[in-house]
Order: C-alpha cells, then structure tokens, then sequence
C-alpha cells in the first residue's frame, strides 16, 4: 500500500532507529507503555533499520498477539507503503527503516520481525510449462516463450501485491487479455495455441509495484470433435471467441436436463426447437454454470453454448451434458 511522503514518528527515521535488521534474521520485540508514542493516534512503535544492495528484494513480515502495521522508509523519511508484509526492491540500494506499529492506542504485547532476500528466476524468456518469479516496478513487464505444437494452455499471473493485468500476443495478429480471470483479482487466461513465438505483458490494474508469478500449465484435454450432444453422454469443447452450436435429438416427450459446465467462462446455454421452443439460463447450476430443466417434445433442438458478455475469461474449455430426468 503506498502512502505518502510524511512521518509520524520522528523527525529522522533511520538515524533514530534502535535495532538492526538482517536480511534472513528473525527478531523478537515488544510494544510496551515504555515503547515511543506515535503522536498521531497514539499507539506505541519499535524501528528497525537495514541496508540493501542496489536491485535487491526483501521481504519483511510481523507476527504478533496483537494486530500490527509495517511501515517502511527510505533514507530521505519518505514513507514508502505501509502493510502487514512489505515488499520491496532497491534500485540503487541504501539504507531504510521499518516501523512496528499497533493499528490502534491499545495495542500492546510480544511480536517478532523477520525478513528475506527474494530471489527470482527471471530472465524474460519463459518455459512452457513452468513458472517464472518476476518483480513489477513501475512499468508492464514483458516475456516471450515459444508454443511448439497445437496445444491448450492455462497461463496466470498469480500476486499479493497488486491487481494483476495480463495481455498476450502471438502469430497471425493473435491478441487477447485478462484482468481478473483467476482467483483474488489475478489475471488468467486460457487457449488452445498455435506454433509460435508469443508475448505476455504483465501489467498493474492500479500501477502499483511488487512481486509476481507467472504460471503456464498444459491442459490435458480432448476435444470432442462433433456437433452432435447425444443423451446420456457428454462432450468437451473448446469456446475461443462467439458461441459453439450442437444439434440434439429427442425421440420421447419427457423431462430433460442439460447442463453447460466450465471452471474459466461464466457460461451462457440457450435451447431452440420445434413450435418455437426457446430456453436460456445463465447461472442455473452450481456456481456460475448454466442448467436448463425442461420438457421437451420430440423433435430435432439446437443448444448453443455461450459465454457471459461480461465473463473476464474471453476463452477456455467447457462440457455439455443432456439427460433425462
């Protein structure tokens, strides 16, 4: 959480800090009536300082019997963010300080302070599959990995720190793009990829900085290559852009149950048939799936599988399924 440019604390923040913090130390403290006031609101603190080495990262984390804030300063006393963890990477190294706070006038007791060095894999070229540990400062990062054969494939950029914005490009003018397709506001798309040379770009939905993950996972899937949904059976399809149609048969009048299944589209089902039958359900089935229960005449019926116009996941695997009841 970035903050700004203030002090509460003292007029200079890592001259006056008491401890010092080693990256890969864990240290015990304890807010106490005799620990320094923060004149603001009132609760009690304890600093830290420490030195970084220029394009290094650190994580710093509290644990605590109370609730507690972190708040990190630079050598000039500019407040940097202020959090649980702080996260951070030093451009052209130096020296800070870390402040333990309680969020509140009453917030007293043991806590211990621990912090390490992040190392990260990333070389701007990715591999497929794998996962690539990266850090986004204050412009979009980019990668390019190569797609060697047809195949379908999961990509997320997974982050505590920021909202995560995902764009890729590829061959023949491919373009397509995630905002919160995964789970927690992270990015996530998924596609069935030509060979290729490809581009992912991972941005900040807010512009904020930290660390993140790029995770490319192969889908082990078997694409059912029929435009025919049978009773009883079910089959898999791959929805990339517009909507997928299957001709569906019934021979006796009765009730019938079919159902649109996906773990990345907020799936849209539509049923079309004989003396104008028409039926549309958007999330009739478990979380955002789709179920349409009907009693349906004999006679030839269109099911259409759609995708939710404001579904983040523009593409991605999904199954049909028609029964009797």
């Amino acid at each position: 959480m970035m903050a700004s440019n203030s002090s509460s604390f003292s007029s200079s923040v890592v001259n006056s800090s008491t401890g010092k913090l080693v990256p890969g130390e864990r240290l015990k403290g304890e807010l106490t009536t005799r620990s320094p006031l923060n004149v603001k609101d009132g609760s009690r603190y304890e600093m830290y300082r420490f030195s970084l080495e220029a394009g290094s990262i650190v994580e710093i984390e509290v644990d605590g019997s109370f609730e507690s804030v972190l708040s990190l300063y630079d050598d000039e006393d500019a407040l940097l963010m202020t959090d649980s963890t702080v996260r951070l990477r030093s451009e052209e190294g130096g020296d800070y300080a870390v402040v333990v706070s309680g969020d509140s006038s009453d917030s007293y007791g043991p806590f211990s302070i621990s912090s390490k060095n992040i190392e990260l894999n990333d070389t701007g070229v990715l591999v497929v599959p794998g996962t690539t540990s990266g850090w986004l400062q204050s412009e979009p990062r980019s990668y390019t990995f190569t797609v060697s054969e047809n195949s379908a494939y999961q990509i997320d950029v997974v982050s505590a720190d920021f909202d995560s914005v995902l764009v890729m490009e590829g061959p023949n003018g491919y373009y397509t793009e995630n905002d919160d397709g995964g789970e927690d506001n992270n990015a996530r798309m998924g596609d069935l990829l030509v060979p290729g040379e490809y581009t992912l770009t991972v941005g900040s939905y807010e512009g904020r900085q930290g660390l993140f993950d790029i995770k490319i996972s192969s889908l082990d899937i078997q694409i059912t290559e029929s435009d025919t949904l049978s009773l009883g059976s079910e089959i898999t399809g791959w929805m990339s852009a517009g909507s997928d149609s299957y001709s569906l048969e019934i021979q006796e009048e009765g009730e019938y149950q079919i159902d649109m299944r996906s773990l990345s589209l907020d799936s849209v089902l539509v049923i079309e048939g004989p003396d104008g039958f028409y039926a549309e359900d958007d999330d009739g089935g478990e979380d955002y799936n789709s179920r349409i229960i009907e009693t349906l005449k004999p006679g030839s019926y269109q099911v259409t599988a759609h995708r939710h116009p404001e579904s983040e996941a523009h593409s991605g695997v999904y199954s049909l399924y028609a029964g009797r009841r």
